[in-house]
């Protein structure tokens, strides 16, 4: 089956940067350990925050650079005046470089013993879990969020999509994996909630992506998961080939393109 590919639209990419201006937000993020759950993550409430109601979540999952921090802030500068709450938490499964090294994770001993017997699917899912549920009770966080990955950081997001599409909102990885570290070995695995049908999944590629961009080699796993996701029964699986980009997590693309989506959804 050929890829679906759809050129980013200007309303897009460039419109909503000029309408949106620039944002009064520090760049700043506060770091927080799950209640019940080791896991740590990241957390930015958006402009104009307030109890009073319930703001959209996005979830932000690292790559194999392992950036923690200014992959949160990334995003943190690229929402503007965007009512997102930004989580991101030290996820597993993005290669095993740095593990149980402090300079880049701020997991115990005692954590990493945890995490070798339960494995790292399990820790980033029950994780993600609590810290999700975290936030929606602290911060007032929507009931689904949005998410998204870029490289080894799309193994949480396919397995978050494939397991558990009922929780989401939408999906966006970008030049993501996806293979044997993507916790879908197992074809039981895959969702039966008919939530699946509706889910909007994106692959973000760049242009001038020489590793992940169509036609290179591992531009493959992009159609093994749009085939897995299919297979399955997702039904709105797409492509959006951002112009002008190289090999980045495209933060202000995925931003803009969740923001969208929350304007069509305020207007159903």
């Amino acid at each position: 089956m050929k890829p679906i590919t759809i050129l980013l639209l200007f309303f897009i990419t460039v419109a909503p940067l000029q309408s949106r201006g620039q944002s009064s937000v520090k760049d700043s993020v506060l770091l927080l350990t799950a209640n019940g759950h080791p896991i740590q993550y990241y957390v930015s409430l958006p402009d104009g925050w307030t109890n009073q109601k319930n703001w959209p979540i996005v979830v932000i999952i690292e790559s194999a650079d392992k950036e923690y921090k200014e992959n949160a802030l990334r995003f943190v500068r690229a929402r503007k005046k965007m009512p997102f709450i930004i989580v991101a938490p030290y996820n597993l499964n993005n290669s095993r470089y740095g593990r149980r090294d402090p300079k880049i994770f701020p997991y115990s001993s005692q954590t990493w013993d945890y995490i070798e017997t339960v494995g790292d699917c399990r820790f980033n899912m029950d994780g993600l879990t609590q810290v999700v549920k975290d936030v929606q009770i602290k911060y007032n966080g929507d009931e689904k969020y949005y998410i998204t990955g870029f490289e080894a950081g799309a193994h949480t997001v396919w397995q978050m999509v494939f397991q558990h599409p009922e929780r989401l909102k939408a999906a966006a990885v970008v030049a993501g994996n996806y293979n044997q570290n993507s916790c879908m070995t197992d074809p039981d695995s895959f969702s039966t909630d008919l939530a699946k049908v509706v889910l909007p999944v994106i692959g973000f590629a760049a242009a001038n992506d020489t590793f992940f961009k169509p036609g290179t080699r591992n531009y493959s796993q992009w159609l093994a998961a749009k085939k897995a996701g299919v297979d399955h029964g997702y039904k709105k699986i797409a492509e959006i080939i951002i112009p002008l980009k190289n090999h980045v997590p495209l933060p202000d693309e995925v931003m803009n393109y969740f923001y969208d989506l929350l304007v069509e959804e305020k207007k159903e």
